[in-house]
């Protein structure tokens, strides 16, 4: 293979990761804005349990309708630069780091066993995905803790949803507000839990890897080497099998 096929190879889990990250984050930020404010939401100490109870099982649909009002529809997209970048930067660097990592490992113990292959175990799937995952918590920290608290501010105050902090004007704004009132290190805050949760991306790696070998990715891959099934709409029953392994994965 050339160097320049090789090239090609090397950036597609960068590129692909890349694109999936923010196409996912634009769809799907005002989800992960709800889930936010729905996870810090505190009860106000002067209600009783059974009013805060009767509160709290108004849900997501409340916390859309009070960021609505008082916010407007760009409340649900708080965050956004943040996010963007965060995700981009984490998938892309993810896949690249994680396949850059399965390849090594194949080639050393195809070497060491002196055979031409060598297939990966469940075990291998969950240590390369944890220290992939590693790997960006130490690149993209600073970025998701950002995002944060750009999710929590309210571009209005209003009596009814009261969050705490001096709203930030962008990304750069907090950052160095961040850097100014807290240190640099307050960027890394929660970086450790961050790398306990890698745990969480080795576990979907290890179900992900499965079912590609032995579902759909095997199937399609046979199909393309025997020339079958090109049409539209089997590349896109193809694309479905994908998104179903990954929703799977993920749960």
């Amino acid at each position: 293979m050339s160097d320049k096929s090789n090239g090609q190879t090397a950036s597609a889990p960068l590129i692909a990761g890349f694109v999936g990250g923010t196409v996912s984050t634009t769809l799907l930020l005002p989800l992960d804005n709800i889930k936010v404010r729905l996870q810090v939401h505190e009860g106000d100490s002067n209600m009783s349990q059974n009013a805060q109870i009767k509160k709290r099982r108004l849900g997501a649909m409340r916390v859309v309708r009070g960021v609505i009002r008082y916010e407007g529809f760009t409340g649900l997209y708080q965050g956004l630069t943040p996010a963007l970048i965060g995700s981009a930067v984490s998938w892309g660097g993810f896949f690249f780091i994680y396949e850059g990592f399965k390849t090594e490992l194949r080639r050393h113990r195809a070497a060491s066993s002196g055979t031409e292959s060598y297939t990966l175990t469940a075990v291998d799937n969950f240590l390369l995905a944890c220290a992939s995952g590693g790997v960006m918590v130490g690149l993209t920290n600073p970025v998701w803790l950002i995002k944060l608290r750009m999710q929590l501010q309210m571009k209005k105050a209003s009596q009814a949803m009261k969050m705490t902090g001096k709203p930030y004007n962008g990304m750069l704004d907090a950052a160095r507000t961040i850097v100014r009132e807290e240190g640099f290190w307050a960027l890394y805050k929660g970086s450790g839990p961050a790398l306990l949760l890698t745990s969480h991306g080795g576990v979907q790696f290890v179900v992900y890897e499965f079912l590609k070998k032995h579902f759909h990715y095997a199937r399609a891959q046979r199909d393309i080497a025997e020339g079958k099934r090109t049409s539209i709409m089997d590349r896109w029953e193809k694309s479905a099998g994908y998104l179903t392994m990954g929703a799977v994965a993920k749960m």
